[in-house]
C-alpha cells in the first residue's frame, strides 16, 4: 500500500491521500482504513448483489481448474508487445477476486492495482497477496489520480470510458475482454427453458467499443476444453449468463466440454 499511496486519490473530493497508521487521509479529511487483509473499501455502506462471495469462491475453482489460462497467456503476450516499458502501472478494473491482475505476465515488475464494487471479492482478492494491491471502488469515481496508469483491463466487466481516459497517461491502453456468441454455449443450451435471453451475439458490445475506443487491435479468443461435472458446477455458478436460473435443475453430467469465445479488443479511449 505504501508503494501505491501516490498514485491514490479521494473519491469524494479528488484529493491526494498520506497513510496515518493504518488509515488513507486525504486533505480535507476524508480517511478511508486499511483492512488487516490489506484493503481499502472506498465504497462503505455498499450492498454486495448479484456478486455475492460464493460467486467469487467459484470462479476461484474455474480459473484453479485452468479453463481461462489459454486467455491469461495471450493477455500476457499482448500486454508485454504493447507495454515494454519498465514497472508499468495496469488497473484491473472489476477485478472480481483479483485472477488476471495476479495472473499476468507472470515475474514481470508490474505495478499491479485491482477494484471492484463487491468487498467480498476484494477481500478475497487481497487474502495473503504481495504482489498486487486491491481496493473496493465505484466504477464511476475510480480512486486513482489522473493520467497515473499505464493501462486498464476491462474483462467482462462493464466499462466507463470517461473514467479511464481520466486515469490513463497518455498513450494508455485499454484491453478489454468481451464474450463472443460461443461463450458458455453448452450451459446456455443446457438452461435455455430458463433463460429470458437465449441468444448472445456480442454485436452490441463491439459497436460501443468501438464508438468510445481508437481500436488498435482486435483479434478473437477461441477454444473448447474438457471440464469435470465439478467445474461444469462452478462455471454455472459464476457466470451471471445464467443469472436467475435454478443450477440445481440443470443436469450438468451432461456437460463434458466448455467453449470460451471472447474479443479482445486493445486501444485508446476516445
Amino acid at each position: 500500500m505504501d508503494r501505491i499511496v501516490h498514485l491514490l486519490r479521494c473519491p469524494l473530493c479528488g484529493g491526494a491521500f498520506s497513510r496515518k497508521d493504518s488509515s488513507l487521509i486525504c486533505p480535507k479529511r476524508h480517511t478511508y482504513d486499511i483492512a488487516r487483509q490489506g484493503y481499502v473499501n472506498f465504497v462503505p455502506g455498499q450492498k454486495d448483489m448479484f456478486y455475492r462471495k460464493e460467486l467469487f469462491e467459484s470462479r476461484a475453482q474455474v480459473f484453479a481448474a485452468g479453463v481461462y489460462q489459454p486467455v491469461v497467456e495471450r493477455l500476457t503476450e499482448m500486454l508485454d508487445a504493447y507495454l515494454p516499458q519498465e514497472n508499468p502501472v495496469i488497473v484491473d478494473a472489476g477485478c472480481g477476486e483479483g485472477y488476471y491482475a495476479k495472473a499476468v505476465c507472470p515475474g514481470r515488475g508490474m505495478t499491479r492495482i485491482g477494484f471492484d464494487l463487491s468487498k467480498e471479492a476484494v477481500r478475497l482478492a487481497a487474502r495473503g497477496e504481495k504482489t498486487a494491491v486491491f481496493f473496493a471502488a465505484d466504477l464511476g469515481s475510480i480512486p486513482l489520480a489522473d493520467g497515473c496508469a499505464d493501462a486498464v483491463l476491462d474483462i467482462f466487466t462493464p466499462a466507463n470510458y470517461a473514467e479511464f481516459k481520466r486515469v490513463l497517461g497518455p498513450g494508455g491502453l485499454v484491453f478489454k475482454l468481451a464474450p463472443r456468441s460461443g461463450y458458455l454455449r453448452e450451459l446456455r443450451e443446457l438452461a435455455a427453458d430458463q433463460l429470458r435471453r437465449k441468444e448472445y451475439d456480442g454485436g452490441d458490445v463491439e459497436r460501443y467499443v468501438h464508438e468510445k475506443m481508437n481500436v488498435i487491435a482486435q483479434e478473437t479468443i477461441c477454444y473448447t476444453l474438457h471440464v469435470s461435472q465439478e467445474t461444469a458446477y462452478h462455471l454455472a455458478r459464476m457466470t451471471p449468463m445464467l443469472a436467475g436460473t435454478d443450477i440445481e435443475k440443470l443436469d450438468l453430467s451432461a456437460i463434458r466440454q466448455i467453449t470460451i469465445d471472447e474479443t479482445l479488443y486493445i486501444g485508446t479511449v476516445k
